[in-house]
């Protein structure tokens, strides 16, 4: 008589990604979507939830106890905010207690897409020079928006996905410098990137055969 194989498969981990903005959840869920992190969960904190940084936090902070997500974070532009290096560093105490960790971008999300053209050699402040190029350079001279993102952005992601390891890696190198002239790393999207591989495992591209355009 055969024995039953116990079944030993671990449930997977979870994690929730709680973005501050529209736009910045559908690019997310576009990532989600596209490398088949199936327990990913994105979301945007609703409209007059998140009014400052700690209410985000909280906000996340409740979704990931009623969700009961394995991690938890909460992503912000600096401007979505408008918050300093001074605020965020002040926050990090309070994310910790909420088991909520902070995806930021400094000086504005569009960071991110910037990083997929290449690494600055020094601090860039100003969001509006980053945005603009953005625009130019990553969007096809459209402004980065859900409208954007819900028209002639719908393939964004997987656009610039074959640059992901390279912006990651600007990331870390860009993070070097900003940390020196602001005391704050500019993003935290490497650390994010760690936990999505370790929770997701490594992005699926396989299903994806349609030419990037």
């Amino acid at each position: 008589m055969k024995t039953r194989k116990k079944n030993i498969t671990q449930p997977k981990e979870t994690l929730l990604l709680v973005c501050a903005t529209e736009a910045e959840a559908l690019y997310f869920s576009q990532m989600r979507k596209d490398c088949r992190y199936v327990n990913l969960t994105v979301m945007q904190v609703p409209e007059g939830k998140a009014k400052n940084l700690e209410a985000l936090i909280d906000f996340t902070g409740r979704q990931r106890s009623r969700g009961r997500f394995d991690s938890a974070w909460a992503l912000f532009g600096f401007d979505d905010l408008g918050v300093g290096v001074s605020d965020v560093k002040e926050m990090e105490e309070y994310a910790a207690k909420k088991k909520v960790k902070m995806l930021y971008f400094n000086p504005t999300f569009e960071l991110w897409f910037l990083l997929h053209l290449g690494t600055p050699g020094a601090f860039v402040s100003d969001a509006g020079a980053i945005k603009e190029k953005v625009r130019t350079g990553v969007t096809n001279g459209t402004p980065f928006s859900a409208e954007y993102l819900l028209t002639n952005g719908l393939n964004l992601h997987i656009r610039l996905f074959p640059m992901h390891s390279k912006a990651d890696l600007g990331a870390r190198n860009y993070n070097d410098i900003v940390r020196t002239q602001t005391g704050l790393e500019a993003t935290t999207m490497p650390l994010f990137d760690e936990d999505i591989e370790a929770i997701c495992g490594k992005a699926d591209m396989s299903h994806n055969q349609k030419a990037r355009r």
